[in-house]
């Protein structure tokens, strides 16, 4: 064992990031979500269908291409560098046409 890392145990911070993000989605079935990535298509705004192991099923309304919309998308986790979830209480995703 390296003296730089006295865990035993060690930790791997993606796989933790990956456990989270995923329950945050299961949670959040039937909710509107709001996703950026890193690669295109940028933006993707639709409803949450499921979670299908690290695959997140989207039903897409609204991406910077019309074409590309009111689909059913599968996204992988990992891809996602940010979202925002639309929650009751919490301020609504705008419609973007």
């Amino acid at each position: 064992m390296s003296p730089i890392n006295r865990n035993p145990n060690p930790v791997d911070e993606h796989d933790l990031r990956s456990v989270a993000l995923r329950q945050e989605f299961v949670d959040s079935v039937g909710c509107r979500v709001l996703l950026l990535t890193g690669q295109f298509p940028f933006l993707f705004i639709g409803e949450i269908l499921e979670v299908v192991t690290d695959y997140l099923r989207l039903d897409v309304q609204t991406t910077q291409i019309a074409q590309l919309e009111n689909r059913t998308w599968l996204l992988h986790i990992d891809t996602i560098a940010a979202f925002y979830i639309e929650k009751p209480g919490e301020p609504p995703i705008p419609d973007l046409q």
